[in-house]
């Protein structure tokens, strides 16, 4: 029986697993099993390591902003941040990211909490341009490519999405985000917009829509600024809930923070028994 937490920020349902009771070369079998809706049921998961320095590895070796703000949670919740009555921040070692993450936690009485998680960029990335429409962005971890239109029907998109990595010279990447936003308005330096996403990881060899991204959301602000000059962002997730994007500019560079409530959903231990390649002991 292997202790397990499923959390939910904003959409995305992810599960955490301890690290040390997975080796790295079982991880993404591991992964796609407890995933399954026949199992806990997720759309990512990551492992994580409580004790000492506080990291998470996602499944794939990708980053992932919405793990890294459910481990914030979790690690406020465990008491492993530094708190100041609701507040609670520190910083985390993240799969796929140089250096630590900052992250700040609101627990608040009889309300979901508040994570946010920080990426800090010495300039901001610049969109570049795809040969077909839309741009590409390449956060720390993983590629977005954000686009405007309609999202192919289900049974088109794994091919659509497999033509777009190979044209965009991205089909080797660790993760790739299929990204398509819409609704976009502008009120001085706010933006609001809809994202629907769509993720690949190599590693699991997985293509998720899923129901809220960070790292998504994180690259359409970065797009809206660069066509907008916005630096605050609002954008709704397939889930109906909103993540916010604040960028902050200091004499050193950009801190950009991707905000949004994060609910606890199940904590518990769950059984892999034969799920695992035969005779295998984890």
């Amino acid at each position: 029986m292997y202790e397990f937490w499923k959390i939910t920020p904003g959409g995305n349902p992810t599960i955490l697993l301890r690290a040390e009771d997975f080796p790295r070369n079982m991880r993404a079998q591991a992964a796609g099993a407890v995933m399954s809706d026949q199992h806990i049921g997720a759309e990512q998961v990551g492992y994580v390591r409580l004790s000492g320095r506080p990291r998470l590895d996602m499944m794939g070796g990708e980053f992932c902003l919405n793990a890294t703000r459910s481990f914030a949670v979790l690690l406020a919740q465990e008491g492993l941040l530094a708190g100041n009555g609701h507040e609670y921040s520190g910083s985390v070692e993240v799969s796929g990211v140089p250096g630590d993450v900052a992250v700040h936690v609101r627990l608040e009485p009889d309300q979901l909490p508040f994570a946010e998680a920080c990426l800090h960029f010495a300039s901001l990335p610049v969109p570049e341009t795809l040969p077909e429409q839309g741009r590409l962005l390449r956060i720390p971890g993983i590629i977005h490519i954000v686009q405007e239109g309609s999202v192919p029907s289900q049974d088109k998109l794994p091919l659509f999405c497999e033509r777009q990595r190979k044209t965009c010279g991205v089909a080797a990447e660790e993760a790739v985000g299929h990204l398509w936003l819409s609704g976009l308005k502008k009120d001085g330096d706010n933006a609001e917009a809809e994202l629907y996403p769509v993720v690949w990881v190599r590693d699991t060899a997985t293509l998720c829509r899923e129901s809220a991204c960070g790292s998504g959301t994180l690259a359409c602000a970065l797009a809206l600024h660069h066509s907008l000059h916005v630096t605050r962002c609002a954008i709704r997730q397939p889930s109906g809930f909103q993540l916010s994007v604040r960028m902050e500019h200091r004499p050193e560079g950009w801190d950009v923070w991707v905000g949004g409530p994060v609910r606890m959903t199940a904590h518990g231990r769950t059984d892999l028994t034969g799920l695992l390649p035969s005779g295998h002991t984890l």
